[in-house]
């Protein structure tokens, strides 16, 4: 459990769901694991771990799928409906669950899932600065990632 230790004020550690918003949607702050979150709006089916996107100045959660557009983040709770709201890992490292094997140190797709990311290479869906750091086996594998202001759906991928 990490707590937020950055100079502005945040409710909540970085794992917990919020039934009512209680930080400013679109908030970054740093916590106490080293790892910097933003502060979403959940969607149906957002589980601990899924891979997110959303568009600044909206701030709601959407589960990253191929075609999908915004920054993007990763889901520290299940934050699974669009009245809840929690913390969403932007930059530094966690692990994912992923559906299909991947390699490691490799740049990751938006997944063939809603709400998992592959190695997979798919032009647009590429996800800018966020890279898996251990292999990992087919569904149920754990994937170690590293995430640094992550974005998707932009043509300047080399992959694909």
């Amino acid at each position: 459990m990490a707590f937020c230790v950055d100079s502005s004020p945040a409710v909540g550690d970085h794992d917990v769901v919020h039934d009512t918003q209680r930080n400013a949607l679109g908030a970054v702050r740093r916590f106490s694991d080293g790892n910097t979150y933003v502060y979403l709006k959940g969607a149906t089916s957002v589980a601990d771990g899924s891979v997110v996107a959303f568009q600044p100045g909206v701030w709601t959660a959407i589960l990253v799928a191929t075609g999908v557009k915004g920054s993007i983040a990763v889901a520290q709770a299940a934050v699974d409906a669009a009245t809840k709201y929690g913390w969403f890992l932007y930059v530094g490292s966690d692990t994912i669950t992923v559906r299909s094997a991947v390699a490691s140190n490799v740049a990751l797709f938006a997944g063939g899932v809603s709400g998992y990311a592959d190695d997979a290479a798919v032009k647009g869906d590429q996800i800018m600065n966020m890279f898996c750091r251990n292999a990992a086996a087919a569904d149920g594998g754990s994937a170690q990632i590293q995430i640094d202001r992550a974005f998707i759906g932009h043509s300047n991928e080399s992959a694909g």
